[in-house]
């Protein structure tokens, strides 16, 4: 029999053996495979800080401890004075060794963001045990601030492309970019030093409580609107209180939220997020001296006020969009009907305010980047470079 098994099947030749099946490829599951990645991006971060850090601190390394430059100098002695004599003396202080001869009020014209957390920094250290002095923090805040910021920046890309690995690259970009290290290097006690972390950090709030939530239905808010709206409006108050730069963040939310609305994708998280945003940080930006009603009568902040009250008008028809169930074209003939009324009364109301000199006009910031000879008429604000 076991001859016969062995014979060759009549009309042909013997039958060719079957392949074996590969075998079944493992695939990571959804869930290990997002961990993994996080551990990537968290440990790319990691090598981005260090990089930062060590950038910015070769003056410390080749110089020692030392603030240079002119501006951070004075930023120490306000940071000195402010340790010294407390809140409240600082912001009656009156510096005659500024601006000489005439002297310089520094407590409605400087902004005092840095000063604020460079002594709030070295008193918590002091909890601590520490014995660093304030010199030496002052001359490291701007090297710990570069590192915040380039972490940031990666967390912001990485939201709004939705990659991890974007978001890596895009902080190594900002811990090595020229542009920022000039102005964050150790030693360089200066405002855009704190100023660059609150503004990635506003940015970054913002676009975080706009995240779309597969749960929330039919356009409503969710629960990160509210959460990092609050958060954008304190990141946007602490921008405020260490830069003049703020005006330029108010009007990219503005502008922004204004975009989304035009472009079909309003939503009430939108509406939440811009008015948590826009409420808490106009009411804390009015608490920082050199600001003070300015968000409400500087042109060039008109923007942002003008899509805060938009935003109201359009939620208002949302809500009773979702409450009558109303179609398109009918929700498109509400908004009609509420913003023509709305918009003959802010004529009215502008035409009635404008000729008592209630509204600022441009800065000369402003001006100069369609005139660019535009002059302040102060030769000490003409002459920096910056201004030009």
């Amino acid at each position: 029999p076991a001859c016969r098994a062995m014979a060759k099947p009549k009309g042909g030749s013997a039958a060719a053996p079957t392949p074996a099946a590969p075998p079944p490829t493992k695939r990571l599951p959804a869930g290990a495979k997002a961990t993994a990645g996080l551990c990537v991006f968290i440990a790319a971060m990691g090598v981005v800080a260090q990089q930062a850090y060590d950038i910015r601190m070769y003056a410390i390394r080749d110089y020692g401890y030392v603030i240079h430059e002119f501006d951070p100098w004075f930023n120490y002695r306000a940071t000195e004075y402010l340790a010294a004599n407390g809140w409240h003396a600082f912001f009656h202080w009156f510096d005659y060794m500024s601006w000489y001869p005439l002297g310089r009020p520094v407590g409605t014209t400087i902004y005092p963001g840095m000063q604020i957390t460079a002594v709030a920094i070295w008193r918590a250290l002091g909890k601590l045990g520490s014995a660093i002095s304030l010199n030496d923090v002052c001359c490291l805040v701007p090297a710990w601030f570069g590192v915040s910021a380039s972490i940031l920046v990666g967390l912001f890309a990485a939201e709004c492309s939705g990659r991890k690995s974007a978001g890596a690259f895009a902080a190594l970009i900002m811990a090595i970019v020229p542009a920022h290290i000039m102005r964050s290097v150790a030693g360089g006690f200066d405002n855009e030093s704190v100023a660059t972390t609150a503004l990635v950090a506003t940015f970054y709030c913002w676009v975080r409580a706009l995240r779309d939530r597969p749960t929330a239905r039919d356009g409503e808010a969710t629960a990160d609107s509210y959460a990092f709206g609050v958060l954008c409006g304190l990141a946007y108050v602490y921008m405020v209180s260490a830069w003049g730069g703020y005006v330029f963040v108010v009007n990219m939310i503005g502008a922004h939220a204004a975009a989304l609305a035009a472009g079909g994708r309003y939503s009430s998280k939108l509406h939440r997020a811009y008015s948590l945003f826009y409420v808490i940080g106009t009411a804390g930006a009015t608490r920082v001296p050199p600001v003070g009603l300015a968000p409400l009568r500087s042109l060039e902040q008109m923007l942002p006020l003008l899509v805060f009250l938009g935003v109201q008008l359009l939620e208002a028809v949302e809500v009773e969009r979702r409450k009558k169930r109303l179609t398109p074209a009918q929700v498109w003939k509400r908004r009609v009907q509420l913003a023509m009324p709305a918009a003959a009364l802010l004529v009215v109301a502008t035409a009635a305010i404008l000729p008592t000199g209630y509204f600022g006009p441009l800065s000369s910031r402003v001006r100069g980047l369609f005139l660019k000879h535009t002059r302040t008429g102060n030769p000490l604000v003409d002459s920096v470079a910056e201004h030009q």
